[in-house]
């Protein structure tokens, strides 16, 4: 009997249990079950101390960290009060066109960018109009975390997976655009259709709400400009922000991780921005930070045990011919990357597929998309399944008002699925309708 396995599927089982069950401290879960998981380890001889550095995704970590604090700065110009402003204009006060807004603007920042900066640069400026209109914040910011994930499917830089697939196969910037982008434009449609209707009552009763606010004084009455409080830190801060964003379009062709940059812009800006280096920590979230430390750790250390390799490919080898396997391959990616995170579930499939690939003799890239889509969607059924929907839960929490992970899986789930549904109309067409489409 391998007791090894047995404790880490055990350590696993339980520190999720108590994540979805909301009675303790998620971050507290996650840093419980990593030493958890690293004691054992040691006794059953599955993992080592050293492995923890190399366990911890330290990419992510960076990246979060540095944008946080170009963000935290960023709130001291009153730029996303400005923002928020332009966008109750542009709305109109209509509680589904600013859901509408939000969400696109965060699918094409995600495109560009990675989605876990698009959630934090995005989610204050909606904070701030739902505050002022009223309006219930959460489904803004659940659409927002999802829309980063759709939108960071269909660009190489956009979403973690991408990126380990990317190196894995060999594929570019547009491979992935002329690949995945079409894709990523009929999900989000039919998102945004299939959230009009689930979300009917909602949006109705938060129109309501917003036309009894119009008759006082409310943000549509505001002028952006006028919420400017610091001209010359806004500029600086821009700039900087600017060289973030070329320095994450670049990353192919310098080789900076995105943590390298963002942490580079961050302390370039501190420099130039003259603000109090105690107080701008202070706006870090480092409960989120070690939540993830704590969950990479976790999730580490069942994949030493060769668990989820394992089970993939028991699932792939039901697969008989390239259309299935690439079916096999979306479904087990979406339900796998709800359960895990999708980074770690990402970097245990490569092998998999790699091993299909030569089993079935193919040679296009089908499977590596089939992995893209549903790593990238299926990490919208739960706000674990990915960087970004954690980061949203966390600034929900930090707003008064949390995203539980009960309410995040009555709507995610539906959303996972239509995209998942599409994902699989995607590959229907490649195979039966354009062959040559690869």
């Amino acid at each position: 009997m391998d007791y090894g396995l047995i404790a880490a599927v055990t350590v696993f089982i339980l520190t999720y249990a108590l994540i979805i069950s909301e009675r303790i401290d998620r971050s507290t879960v996650a840093m419980a079950g990593a030493a958890a998981m690293v004691l054992l380890g040691i006794i059953f001889d599955y993992f080592s101390q050293e492995e923890v550095i190399t366990a911890i995704d330290w990419n992510t970590i960076g990246l979060l960290l540095g944008m946080m604090l170009i963000v935290g700065i960023l709130e001291e110009t009153g730029l996303f009060e400005a923002l928020a402003v332009y966008a109750a204009k542009v709305s109109r006060g209509n509680y589904y066109y600013m859901i509408v807004l939000f969400s696109v603007l965060t699918a094409i920042g995600s495109m560009t960018i990675d989605n876990v900066t698009t959630v934090l640069l995005v989610a204050p400026v909606s904070l701030r109009i739902c505050d002022d209109l009223g309006v219930d914040a959460k489904p803004v910011l659940l659409m927002e975390a999802t829309f980063a994930n759709i939108g960071g499917v269909g660009t190489l830089v956009g979403d973690p997976p991408n990126i380990i697939i990317g190196s894995a196969a060999g594929l570019t910037y547009v491979n992935f655009l002329y690949n995945l982008l079409p894709v990523v434009l009929l999900s989000m449609v039919l998102t945004l259709i299939a959230f009009r209707y689930y979300l009917s009552d909602k949006i109705e009763e938060a129109n309501e709400t917003i036309q009894q606010r119009t008759t006082e004084n409310s943000i549509l009455d505001h002028e952006p400009r006028e919420q400017v409080k610091n001209w010359g830190l806004l500029y600086r801060s821009l700039g900087v922000l600017v060289l973030v964003t070329v320095g994450f379009a670049l990353q192919g062709i310098t080789g900076l991780e995105p943590a390298t940059v963002a942490l580079a812009g961050a302390s370039l800006l501190l420099l130039i921005a003259n603000q109090d280096m105690e107080e701008m920590v202070s706006r870090v979230e480092w409960t989120t930070l070690l939540f993830f430390a704590g969950l990479f750790v976790v999730v580490d250390g069942i994949a030493k045990t060769g668990v989820l390799t394992a089970v993939a490919k028991a699932i792939a080898s039901l697969s008989t011919s390239h259309y299935s396997a690439s079916i096999v391959v979306l479904l087990l990616s979406a339900v796998g990357s709800g359960i895990v995170d999708n980074i770690p579930f990402t970097a245990a499939m490569i092998p998999v597929i790699n091993s299909m690939n030569s089993q079935l003799g193919l040679h296009g890239n089908e499977l590596w998309w089939a992995l893209a889509m549903g790593a990238g969607f299926g990490g919208n059924a739960t706000y674990i399944g990915s960087s970004a929907t954690v980061v949203a839960v966390k600034i929900s929490e930090r707003h008064g008002d949390p995203i539980t992970f009960r309410y995040w899986l009555r709507y995610g789930t539906v959303i996972m699925l239509v995209t998942v549904f599409t994902g699989i109309l995607d590959l229907t067409v490649r195979f039966f309708v354009l062959p040559n489409f690869a």
